[in-house]
């Protein structure tokens, strides 16, 4: 099996963010202690943060199963989470930059250190909303397509096998920072925030076999770095002849067009990975998706996942 070396990974990862991370806190310092939360005492006598934060980067999640998965998956969406707050991530990094990656890991559940274990607290069981079409339903459909499980939520070392990101590390204005920052505060973050905004920085070591990309602004220069056209041998063909959703309803013509205009298959050949860009799930069921249900989009993405990739030997095909 086709394994990768966590400490080589997580060196990369160092290597890869730590000067980044130096810079953005130098540059970003000074709006941080406008917001520094102003500690409180819960309903259990514990004093922890409270309002006035600021939400901070959200770089991508490496993990802890993602090295040695027979199909390693990278999933990015867009403002999926916040990280914690700002003045907390500037105090931690900001003199010394990120030094290792285990703060960005689903690292140890008994001993999760300073931050909490993003993978246990964000997905699993304890994080899902409820409406149809959420973010992580859509995360867990892919996973149970790959592995051929039928909850993946109950399987934690699945839970943990995937890389998780955003396409954007800081959340625009009308998320979260709407309702805690000055707009021209939250302006100069969020710019200085897109020095962290390229797969490239996590692609050429990470080596991904499926990224799947739940943002239709994904650029070509975020996943590849570079300006310009799709090259040819970047493209990759979804077969659509042979799909056939299990909903009893019949998809009309202009439905059809619409899940085939709405997910898009590219194939990197210098890491091995087969991009697939789609609609995040919650403009699946705007007017961009013409009254499709939730079940037929997510039989579409894992349908074009299995089509693309017929190279590729998932563990239920084995």
């Amino acid at each position: 099996m086709d394994t990768l070396d966590k400490d080589t990974v997580s060196n990369r990862y160092a290597e890869a963010y730590a000067q980044l991370v130096k810079e953005f806190c130098k540059d970003v310092h000074t709006i941080a202690e406008e917001y520094e939360p102003i500690p409180r005492t819960d309903d259990k006598g514990k004093l922890v943060p409270g309002p006035n934060r600021a939400p901070a980067p959200f770089l991508p999640i490496i993990g802890s199963g993602y090295y040695d998965a027979p199909i390693r998956v990278a999933i990015y969406g867009m403002e999926t989470a916040c990280w914690h707050d700002l003045s907390r991530f500037i105090k931690k990094y900001g003199k010394g930059g990120l030094t290792a990656v285990k703060a960005y890991t689903d690292g140890d559940i008994a001993n999760p250190g300073d931050y909490k274990n993003r993978f246990h607290e964000h997905h699993g069981t304890e994080y899902e909303n409820k409406t149809p079409f959420s973010f992580w339903k859509f995360v867990y459909s892919v996973l149970a397509f790959i592995y051929n499980e039928k909850d993946v939520r109950k399987n934690e070392k699945l839970l943990r096998s995937f890389i998780w990101g955003n396409v954007n590390a800081y959340e625009k204005f009308n998320a979260s920072p709407k309702k805690r920052m000055k707009r021209d505060h939250w302006q100069k973050v969020f710019s200085a925030s897109e020095r962290f905004n390229s797969a490239q920085l996590l692609l050429p070591y990470t080596l991904p076999h499926i990224m799947v990309v739940f943002y239709w602004g994904m650029s070509r220069k975020w996943l590849t770095g570079n300006e310009g056209k799709w090259e040819s041998d970047e493209k990759k063909t979804i077969d659509w002849a042979n799909f056939d959703p299990s909903d009893k309803y019949k998809l009309k013509s202009e439905q059809k067009d619409v899940l085939k205009k709405y997910i898009r298959c590219f194939y990197l050949p210098n890491t091995g990975t087969y991009v697939f860009k789609t609609m995040h799930p919650q403009g699946m069921h705007s007017r961009h998706g013409k009254g499709i249900q939730q079940k037929t989009w997510m039989e579409a993405i894992n349908y074009a996942i299995g089509t693309a990739t017929n190279n590729l030997t998932f563990s239920h095909q084995s």
